[in-house]
């Protein structure tokens, strides 16, 4: 962590945070403690990163290395408060900590879909903005937006924050904290606000929404990429209905090689699609399932796999919706654009 993030952080409460310093690398503070001024709570900084969660929700062993190295440097007020997060949210968690960490390498197909992801804008836009990640996983976003020239704050609830701070770790202007989106621990700080393949994972979507609009200043362009309902019958009605009933619930080794099973199978229609193109058959091409995948190289389809098959929820949206969630928090300069026609991106202006 960067001493220059504290003008950005701050308590969910929304009181200040003062810094204890206990490890300290350059610039960037290894490890210490925040405490808040006005709720007296405290937060670790753990690795480079500030770990704004209660304790119930802080990984059991990152947390007990952390107390146990700094025993005797912990004041008595650093106790962290250890409240019983809701039974959804840290099996999401768990979820895409393992995930990206395991599934934690960059592509250089990522690019090119993160501009699709947020399209019309174009690279020269980030140029000097401040943005927020909201749901960063392992930062594959939040690098390029960095690369683009904006000071990217790269947030998420899971583990996955420890890949990202690996992959962003080159940027000065990359901050990357550990947090819960019904609690978020900013000020109203940011230009830009993007939360791409997140918000329909949560427990209560339509509210995450809500709570990042509230940190958008006047001005404020928030981005949200959604599943669509149009287009996904084969997942909504029968994954969803059946084999996700069963994967869900796999422990996340045993669903990591079950895995290979999609993959695999995304991988052979891949070359097929390829060689019936090669063969100047592109309208049979064009039948074959997956083709999206074909850009990308095996991992990104195993990870594709595990990402639906082990997610505790996925929830699906019409263009209605997606509409209406803009116009009751009063967006302007708003539009619902599809993507690939199974998915959705929401534009608004604060």
């Amino acid at each position: 962590m960067k001493k220059s993030l504290l003008r950005i952080l701050s308590c969910p409460c929304g009181g200040e945070l003062s810094l204890d310093v206990l490890d300290k690398n350059g610039i960037e503070i290894n490890d210490g403690i925040m405490n808040c001024v006005s709720c007296k709570q405290s937060y670790p900084i753990i690795n480079g990163i500030p770990r704004m969660l209660p304790a119930s929700m802080i990984n059991n062993s990152v947390l007990r290395q952390f107390t146990e190295k700094y025993k005797e440097s912990l004041p008595n007020h650093a106790e962290i408060n250890d409240k019983k997060a809701e039974k959804i949210k840290v099996e999401t968690s768990k979820s895409f900590g393992f995930q990206w960490n395991v599934f934690s390498e960059m592509h250089k197909e990522y690019e090119k879909n993160f501009l699709n992801y947020i399209e019309p804008l174009r690279p020269s836009f980030f140029k000097n903005k401040i943005v927020l990640d909201a749901g960063c996983g392992f930062g594959r976003h939040t690098y390029y937006a960095a690369r683009y020239g904006a000071e990217v704050i790269g947030f998420d609830l899971s583990d996955a924050v420890d890949a990202a701070y690996q992959n962003c770790r080159k940027f000065p202007n990359v901050h990357i904290v550990q947090g819960d989106i019904y609690n978020l621990p900013f000020r109203k700080k940011f230009d830009f606000i993007m939360s791409i393949g997140v918000l329909h994972h949560l427990p209560y979507p339509k509210k995450g929404y809500a709570e990042l609009v509230k940190l958008a200043k006047s001005g404020t362009l928030i981005l949200a990429w959604l599943y669509g309902s149009e287009g996904r019958t084969f997942k909504t009605v029968f994954l969803e209905g059946t084999i996700r009933k069963i994967t869900v619930g796999m422990p996340q080794r045993m669903l990591y090689y079950f895995c290979y099973i999609p993959a695999i199978l995304y991988h052979t229609l891949n070359k097929l699609y390829r060689l019936l193109g090669w063969f100047g058959a592109s309208g049979l091409a064009e039948r074959i399932p997956f083709k999206n995948y074909a850009k990308f190289p095996f991992r990104v389809k195993l990870a594709d796999a595990y990402d639906f098959l082990g997610t505790p929820i996925n929830n699906y949206y019409s263009r209605e919706e997606c509409e209406q969630w803009i116009k009751d928090e009063n967006l302007r300069k708003s539009s619902v654009t599809s993507l690939g026609g199974r998915s959705w991106r929401l534009f608004g202006t604060k």
